[in-house]
């Protein structure tokens, strides 16, 4: 940290910046399109109780996963009444601010095969139609999971996935998606019958995460790896665990990837807390169901975090959820005097050191006071949509101030969500980075 520049030559003026202790908070962080949520179910033909539902919700999420079933209605379109019926229980989540994932299933119970439609035409319309809802609510649906069909809506036990069928499928659902929206498959394999012409890398492609609902179940994640290598396997075959994992640290550079993780029974004994935080770091994940299989979470809960630093023996359930998604943190802030009076150089590092990317667009402004003592802001960066984990970046900007207190803060472009740091903040979100002070001009020459 420099805290003292002369970058005037012969002719000296004395800046004094007081760099503020950039320390790291593991208080728990809630910001957008990331960290924990809990499945809220509805079926498509009842009315929900949206008074009961307010009190349900979890006060510091800020996803929400809606399981919504249409399959009383497997054999016809879905009535104006049904559709308007979806549209007020996206409303009620976009009033609340929530970032929502989103499932439509003909099926919650584990029996696809007695819900889906006979005929595949009945598929596809009823995708037309939640498209246009999709569409709708573009800045509210933040991951729409699936393509209707299988127990469960994960995409296993139905007659409809062909590859030919999947790309159809994938096709409306394509056509629906907002920018900031990202469709998401249940296994790797399926990812890449939908992205045959990506067989020399999957770079290109950002608009298609997985989720996972079997992580750390066991070696295979329930069946979500195969057993051959890539070496081995086609393209479009499963992959065994290594070579799938590294394929979802390449996908989850463009797209958030998340689900559930599950306790693996005699499994559980092989896993170690680095071990889990390998897997999380490789598969990029973003987000993580607080309810579907708590024995999990409770094991995590005893453990503690096996690295160094302010995490060290704190609950390794702490830290994953700190860590969901990404997590920006400010390493160093200080500033080269131009040759003008009150004219600065700002620079400020940042790193992401959450287990994901982001994914959406927002910017981080440095904000202060001006020489006139009018509150002030700069633009520091514009584009933090693909800010990749582990990603570092000096960020700059030029300034005219006289004494001044300097503060970093980032807010989502679309709503303006603020997006809290992994430092000690205020209650804006605005991290403090210093005071520049003892402006002085010398005679010396």
């Amino acid at each position: 940290m420099r805290d003292w520049i002369d970058a005037f030559g012969k002719r000296k003026t004395n800046i004094g910046f007081q760099a503020a202790e950039l320390e790291e908070s593991t208080s728990e962080l809630s910001n957008p399109a990331r960290g924990w949520y809990q499945i809220h179910t509805f079926l498509a033909e009842q009315e929900p109780d949206f008074e009961e539902l307010r009190w349900c919700l979890y006060p510091k999420d800020t996803l929400a996963f809606l399981l919504i079933d249409i399959g009383h209605f497997w054999d016809r379109d879905l009535e104006q009444e049904i559709l308007d019926r979806i549209c007020r229980i996206f409303s009620f989540f976009s009033e609340r601010s929530y970032d929502c994932i989103v499932r439509v299933v003909y099926d919650h119970e584990g029996k696809a095969s007695l819900r889906e439609p006979s005929l595949f035409s009945q598929v596809e319309s009823h995708l037309e139609q939640i498209g246009k809802l999709v569409k709708q609510f573009m800045d509210t649906i933040y991951v729409f999971q699936g393509m209707l069909v299988g127990n469960w809506g994960e995409m296993h036990s139905s007659r409809f996935l062909s590859e030919a069928r999947l790309r159809q499928m994938a096709e409306i659902l394509r056509r629906s998606r907002g920018e900031e929206t990202y469709l998401a498959v249940r296994r790797p394999v399926y990812w890449r019958m939908l992205h045959e012409e990506q067989k020399k890398g999957v770079a290109a492609a950002n608009d298609m995460g997985i989720f996972d609902d079997g992580i750390l179940g066991s070696e295979s994640h329930l069946g979500t790896f195969g057993t051959e290598g890539r070496k081995d396997a086609a393209w479009n075959e499963p992959w065994k665990r290594d070579d799938e994992l590294s394929f979802e640290t390449e996908i989850g550079m463009t797209a958030p990837n998340g689900g559930e993780a599950v306790y693996g029974g005699r499994y559980l004994q092989e896993l170690t807390p680095e071990m889990v935080l390998d897997t999380l770091c490789q598969m990029q994940i973003t987000y993580l169901n607080r309810a579907h299989d708590t024995r999990m979470l409770e094991v995590w809960k005893e453990w503690k975090y096996p690295g160094t630093g302010v995490w060290k023996e704190k609950s390794f359930y702490d830290y994953v959820s700190g860590h969901l998604g990404y997590r920006f943190l400010v390493r160093k802030a200080y500033i080269v005097p131009k040759r003008k009076h009150h004219i600065y150089h700002v620079e400020v590092e940042v790193e992401n050191t959450g287990f994901a990317g982001y994914y959406q667009e927002a910017e981080i402004r440095l904000e202060y006071m001006d020489s006139s003592g009018a509150d002030s802001s700069e633009v520091l960066e514009t584009r933090m949509k693909g800010w990749k984990s582990q990603e570092h970046r000096t960020l700059a900007c030029t300034i005219e101030a006289g004494n001044v207190r300097l503060y970093v803060m980032a807010r989502r472009k679309k709503d303006g969500a603020i997006i809290r740091f992994g430092n000690v903040s205020d209650e804006q979100g605005r991290v403090f980075l210093g005071e520049i002070t003892g402006l002085q001009e010398s005679n010396q020459k």
